[in-house]
């Protein structure tokens, strides 16, 4: 019974002593998060015998990590862009509806979500200040895509781009022909960090299942599934069906403070507007316009990478409204209010210069 997210969570918090015969394992996917989790849920037994007060303990301990992990994020971007657009992205985070109801879910466990992007980002900054990129930085992308697979495939080519994403800035600002060479190594190690996620999953199977063929039935039917190759309800819907769905009928806030909310299509045109407004600056000041092209490739990976898993995954996508928009929020709009402060900045001094 794969869908048994309620009843495993009431044995939990009611302390139903559980065998193997009463649990219901979810088998599409390795559960790193459960390893995690499970083994910080016996230790806290030992002070909190409540289930309801370890599944608390457990949320904040899921947010803390991800707070964290958006912290280490806007730390690079300080260092980049300044401090005042790392506080507003880090600000569209904290107002971010989706996010605050997602980061304290067990399951999708947000925080592994930005490992790949913090693996890229930390591979620029010691490349940067080192001369070349030491090898190391590449084993940590591999570990951070097989982390992030380990608690789930969905949405993996968002993080795949975004893994590549800091890479792509440096490489309109430098070496181009030696940041092509590191962009293709991180590729090699991102996927290869899948591919190692994909053999643990198998090996678990042939354990639960007891053959390696009911493992790899389970694992294949499981990925064409999501991949739009075998699942029948989806079979007549089209990519566009499913962009519409999330560009024009999904209009639920991406931001909100008080009563003041913002919404998809009027962040991607602020954005639009911020950046041709501070090109024409630029233009009419006769300033290099070559330091708009790393921002502003970045922008547009921020907002290719949730529409590749709407592409890639429409069986996934169009059922599950509930989930998908929270990709907006990696990085596409921390990304588009860091770089709308950073526009205006630069503008500004165009002018003053």
């Amino acid at each position: 019974d794969d869908w048994s997210d309620d009843t495993n969570r009431a044995l939990f918090r009611d302390d139903t002593p559980t065998d193997a015969a009463a649990f219901h394992p979810y088998t599409h996917q390795s559960g790193l998060q459960g390893w995690l989790f499970g083994g910080v849920n016996r230790l806290l037994r030992h002070w909190l015998p409540d289930g309801l007060a370890r599944e608390t303990a457990l949320y904040w301990l899921n947010s803390t990590l991800f707070y964290a992990a958006e912290l280490l994020a806007a730390l690079a971007v300080w260092e980049e862009f300044g401090p005042l657009a790392a506080a507003f992205g880090f600000a569209s985070v904290l107002l971010a509806p989706w996010l605050q109801r997602g980061m304290k879910d067990l399951y999708w466990c947000l925080w592994t979500w930005l490992l790949p992007a913090l693996a890229g980002l930390l591979l620029c900054a010691v490349t940067r200040r080192r001369g070349k990129t030491p090898w190391w930085c590449y084993l940590l992308v591999f570990a951070a895509c097989m982390v992030r697979c380990m608690c789930g495939f969905e949405f993996i080519s968002t993080f795949l781009i975004l893994c590549e994403a800091p890479l792509v800035y440096c490489w309109a600002g430098g070496d181009r022909r030696a940041w092509l060479r590191r962009m293709i190594c991180t590729g090699f190690a991102a996927v290869g960090g899948v591919a190692a996620a994909l053999g643990a999953w198998f090996i678990q199977g042939v354990i639960y299942f007891g053959s390696a063929a009911g493992s790899w039935q389970n694992l294949t039917g499981a990925v064409t599934s999501r991949v739009s190759l075998t699942d029948d309800m989806v079979s007549d819907v089209s990519v566009a069906q499913v962009l519409t769905r999330y560009f024009v009928e999904v209009d639920e806030p991406l931001l909100q403070f008080g009563p003041l909310t913002i919404t998809l299509k009027p962040l991607i045109a602020v954005t639009l507007l911020g950046f041709a407004l501070c090109l024409a600056v630029l233009a009419l000041r006769k300033k290099p316009l070559a330091v708009l092209a790393g921002p502003a490739l970045v922008w547009v990976l921020s907002l290719a990478a949730p529409v590749s898993w709407m592409v890639l995954s429409k069986a996934h996508a169009y059922v599950h409204v509930h989930l998908v928009p929270m990709l907006w929020h990696f990085a596409l709009v921390p990304v588009s209010c860091a770089l709308l402060v950073w526009l205006v900045k630069t503008a500004i001094t165009a002018v003053k210069e």
